[in-house]
């Protein structure tokens, strides 16, 4: 084992890696504190803060995560065992220096506020209290301090979404003042829309609120509650499950969709659901789609499902995706032009997340290359990631109105009889464009030039193309120009 490197370097390296493909939440509560201790026979033993910390760390995708980066970092493949080892494990924050990850990368998430050291988890939460479940870890770890009520912006697409998380983050149910009232059929909140449209902004909006409030409050996708619960089935710690799910104050589960077909999961949620609702306890869900079309879901969990609130999500409008820029342009002190904003507006219009990704390519490309953002320079990167514009529809009447306003003559000189050499010209530029470049058949081009024969068309058209074909610049300036005013 001579050749194996320092367990501390070897966990240093893993960690620049993960750093990369993590949520940053998870990555700082999580890894970042992890320090690796020893090597035992080949497998590299790590310190982890908590029980609960190496419960989350063992979790199947979490493992072959860090795996993946000790094999890179190795050259082969080697094992990690995680051991709670809280007097070796560093505090949050030290686990490796900032010097380690890209500085391009290293933009730092909102710190959050820590946890008082008299956070009382309520009379609910007393059953969890001997399973070891390490509550402060978990709330910071699950809800990203970077998604608020107060930078989600609100349009007519979200509205009822919107207020209908704001109200039950604000509700402290049962102050008196109707608070409670405007709520009460809210439990559970179903939210449902496509990807990228909010629908985990607003789940995660609402935890951290609660987390505000010192309550509990649990974030967590369908996936990762399915990979918990075969865990906990697995090494027979289902009371510690339960406890964990069934002691909070409000549960935020993500994708509920994914549920579909896994029987035993759903029987899980379904008594975990009773149990929360049962004891006054908020829950809100997201979905793809409505749940009267999750196939092989349940119908004691879809009737459930639909007993609070539905609200769905449509995509932003033109307005609510310019606010959105705006918003996140002052955010980054990007500086971008309006014509800029207006553009990627314009082309990118179903997908919030698609949306942040076009803006965030424009801004990179410019500071990384060092250019203004002009709407030249952001139209090349939207190609990249919306695919080119959309080209106009071009009409016959189109291509005829243009070529006689290139050769300053009239749409009807054109269509009649005239074979004046410049008349000619033009009638032959419009047989070349409906031909070649509209695709259209010699016979409806001749129809349409007040019904030519089709070898006329033939013959017109191929003279143009012969006088492309062999670099006559006044023809390829006329054809040219004639092709660009269809896109001005």
């Amino acid at each position: 084992m001579a050749n194996l490197p320092d367990p501390t370097s070897a966990w240093r390296a893993v960690l620049g890696r993960l750093q990369l493909e993590m949520p940053p939440a998870q990555f700082n509560t999580y890894l970042q504190p992890c320090v690796g201790h020893d090597w035992d026979n080949g497998c590299l033993v790590v310190a982890a803060g908590s029980s609960f910390a190496v419960s989350w760390l063992e979790l199947p995708l979490h493992r072959a995560m860090a795996h993946e980066a000790l094999a890179k970092t190795l050259g082969h493949s080697a094992s990690i065992e995680y051991r709670a080892l809280p007097g070796i494990a560093a505090p949050a924050g030290n686990g490796m220096p900032q010097s380690a990850a890209p500085a391009l990368i290293a933009a730092a998430a909102p710190t959050r506020a820590p946890i008082p050291a008299d956070y009382d988890l309520g009379s609910r939460r007393s059953r969890a209290a001997g399973s070891g479940y390490d509550w402060q870890s978990a709330n910071a770890a699950t809800c990203n301090p970077n998604y608020s009520f107060a930078n989600f912006i609100v349009g007519c697409s979200n509205q009822l979404a919107y207020h209908a998380a704001r109200s039950i983050a604000e509700n402290d149910g049962g102050d008196g003042n109707g608070a409670a009232a405007a709520v009460a059929g809210c439990n559970p909140l179903l939210l449902y829309a496509g990807p990228g449209l909010g629908k985990t902004h607003l789940l995660h909006a609402i935890g951290n609120y609660a987390l505000q409030q010192n309550k509990a409050a649990l974030y967590v996708t369908s996936e990762q509650f399915t990979n918990e619960f075969v865990s906990a089935v697995g090494k027979r710690t289902m009371r510690e499950f339960r406890d964990r799910y069934r002691s909070l104050d409000v549960l935020l589960l993500d994708d509920v969709q994914f549920l579909a077909g896994k029987e035993q999961t759903q029987e899980s949620l379904f008594h975990t659901f009773n149990d929360l609702h049962q004891a006054g306890a908020q829950i809100v869900l997201t979905s793809d789609r409505a749940p009267q079309t999750i196939n092989r879901l349940e119908e004691r969990l879809r009737s459930r499902f639909q007993s609070g609130l539905l609200a769905d999500i449509q995509p932003p409008s033109l307005e609510t995706r310019l606010a959105i820029l705006h918003a996140w342009d002052e955010e980054r002190d990007a500086a971008m032009p309006s014509v800029v904003l207006e553009m990627i507006a314009q082309r990118v219009s179903s997908n919030v997340r698609v949306l942040q990704g076009a803006f965030n390519r424009i801004v990179a490309a410019a500071r990384l290359l060092q250019q203004a953002i002009t709407p030249e320079q952001a139209a090349r990167q939207l190609d990249a990631v919306a695919g080119p514009a959309a080209q106009p529809e071009i009409t016959p009447e189109q291509v005829l109105r243009q070529t006689a306003a290139r050769y300053r003559i009239g749409a009807d000189q054109i269509l009649g009889r005239s074979r004046t050499a410049n008349v000619a010209e033009a009638r032959q530029v419009v047989m070349y464009l409906l031909t070649d470049e509209l695709g259209g058949t010699p016979t409806d081009a001749g129809r349409f030039l007040a019904g030519r024969n089709h070898s006329t068309i033939i013959h017109g058209a191929g003279k143009i193309r012969d006088a492309l074909a062999g670099g006559d610049e006044r023809i390829t300036r006329a054809v040219s120009a004639v092709k660009e005013a269809f896109y001005a």
